[in-house]
């Protein structure tokens, strides 16, 4: 009878409202959980029995049920923190994990990530993360998805192949009149030497001779020659290269020449002096700090001021995310009806970009939450209503028989 109909009807709604309330109570308890997507449940409606009344054939609905539960994935807001490790995405795409157990593939938006013991960058269950290496040559990334690794605890150092000065020499000089400047420059170990460059006027006009020490001593090289012309430009000799390898200073490690420039050194008349020295050998530096940028390329800088990019971030996105399922621990695994992922660096293939140094928060939005939580309750409280109502009803009818 329509009455117990009621009643079930009545269950179906506390039961739907019940799912819901408890959808509502796992988005509030996840309001600070880094990178959480809140959920929603949608109802409705059960098959409905069909009447044949006086006005033809009728329904009359069986009640409600929840049809799906729904994860949201708007994007959170990213909020600034003080570790070199944390990063956002900003847009699409899921961050990759790798079990180091079985090798299995996780999903994540909680880019909350340190480095451990072994160097690898993992999540907080140790779960590492994927990127792909750079290659030094072309400073891209390249190759397939590997664990990130931070190993690379020193710079290597490199020799002196190049020393560029920018001189004004004094045109009112006389004969045999010097002017000295120093560079230090590196050999291959990293060891530095003062490199001290001499000039010497010589009897011709505009002419000048150029030669060197290496912490003082005479490195027997062929003294240089430079010419300026009336109005102190320098028109000759202006780039050579010497042999210096006998200090391990040069081009290929230190065993071939080095490369020595006075670009647009003058001749004016005024005091000597150098404008500029500058060289491109370094000694060796030891990790100092991580940096990640948006096209999530993470580059390690060392004590001898160089930087290295090392590797970029993956990133994967899913045609339907929403059948990701949740494993805990904010991490995600691919089903048959979330699709295959499809990987990619940061901005390009359709993802997102990257935030470094900032964390992106939960999406849930609380009011919204409270209003839907007030909804559920009055609806829970409703279809209790229609259960003890058909109660009274069929106490009603019992009641027929005394």
């Amino acid at each position: 009878m329509s009455i117990a109909s009621a009643m079930f009807s009545g269950v179906s709604g506390l039961t739907s409202h019940g799912l819901a309330m408890g959808v509502i109570g796992d988005n509030v308890a996840n309001i600070n959980t880094t990178g959480f997507k809140y959920s929603r449940a949608n109802f409705q409606d059960l098959l409905s029995q069909t009447l044949t009344l006086s006005s033809g054939i009728n329904q009359m609905g069986k009640g409600t049920q929840i049809s799906q539960i729904d994860t949201i994935f708007s994007q959170g807001s990213l909020q600034a923190s003080g570790d070199a490790t944390d990063v956002g995405i900003n847009g699409n795409g899921f961050f990759i994990l790798q079990n180091p157990d079985d090798s299995g593939l996780y999903y994540t938006r909680d880019g909350n990530f340190y480095v451990d013991k072994d160097g690898y960058m993992v999540n907080s269950t140790g779960y590492r993360v994927q990127g792909k290496a750079i290659d030094p040559n072309t400073g891209a990334a390249s190759g397939t998805d590997t664990n990130i690794i931070i190993n690379q605890n020193y710079s290597a150092p490199m020799a002196t192949n190049e020393v560029d000065l920018l001189v004004n020499l004094n045109s009112q000089s006389s004969t045999g009149d010097t002017y000295s400047t120093s560079i230090a420059v590196y050999d291959s170990t990293g060891n530095n030497h003062d490199l001290t460059f001499t000039f010497t006027k010589t009897a011709t006009e505009g002419e000048w001779t150029v030669d060197i020490t290496i912490d003082g001593e005479d490195p027997g090289v062929t003294p240089n020659t430079i010419t300026f012309d009336a109005t102190g430009s320098l028109v000759s000799g202006d780039s050579w290269s010497w042999d210096l390898s006998a200090y391990n200073i040069g081009a290929s490690g230190g065993t071939g020449n080095t490369a020595f420039s006075l670009g647009t050194s003058t001749q004016y008349a005024a005091s000597s002096v150098t404008n500029s020295a500058s060289q491109n050998g370094y000694g060796p530096g030891y990790f100092e700090r991580l940096t990640i940028d948006n096209d999530g390329i993470i580059t390690a800088s060392y004590s001898n001021g160089k930087n290295k990019s090392l590797y970029q971030l993956d990133l994967a996105r899913f045609n339907a995310p929403q059948k990701l399922i949740k494993e805990g621990n904010n991490l995600m695994i691919e089903t048959t009806e979330s699709g295959s992922p499809i990987t990619g660096v940061p901005n390009t293939n359709g993802m997102g970009s990257i935030q470094g140094n900032a964390l992106e928060q939960s999406n849930v939005d609380l009011a919204d939450e409270f209003v839907k939580m007030i909804l559920y309750q009055r609806g829970y409280q409703a279809n209790s209503r229609i259960i003890t109502t058909s109660d009274t009803l069929l106490e009603e009818t019992l009641a027929l028989k005394r």
